[in-house]
C-alpha cells in the first residue's frame, strides 16, 4: 500500500473523529453514572456535535483547497523568500 497525501488526510480525519467520539462516549457514561439531568447532557452532546461538524468542514475545505497535496513546499518557499530578502538588503547597503 502506497502512502500518499490522500491516505494521510483520511487517517488524520479518522483519528480526529475517533478521539472526539470517544470523548463523547466517556462523557455520556459519566453523566449517566452521576445521575445528572438529561437536559445538561443533551446540551453538551449537541455542542460537541456542532464543534465536530465545524472541524470536519474546515478539514474538507482544506483538503479540497489542496493544502495536503505538498506539505513540504511552504518551508522551501520561506527559504527562497529569505534568500531574496538578504540579496535585496545587501544590494540596498551597497547603494546607500
Amino acid at each position: 500500500m502506497k502512502i500518499n497525501s490522500k491516505l494521510v488526510s483520511l487517517l488524520t480525519l479518522f483519528i480526529f473523529l475517533f478521539v472526539v467520539g470517544t470523548v463523547i462516549a466517556v462523557r455520556t457514561v459519566a453523566y449517566l453514572e452521576a445521575g445528572f439531568e438529561m437536559k445538561g447532557f443533551l446540551v453538551e452532546v449537541i455542542s460537541y456535535i456542532i464543534a465536530l461538524t465545524g472541524w470536519f468542514f474546515l478539514f474538507v475545505y482544506s483538503y479540497l483547497k489542496g493544502d495536503f497535496k505538498d506539505i513540504e513546499a511552504p518551508k522551501y518557499d520561506i527559504l527562497d523568500l529569505e534568500e531574496k530578502i538578504q540579496e535585496v538588503e545587501k544590494g540596498g547597503l551597497k547603494n546607500g
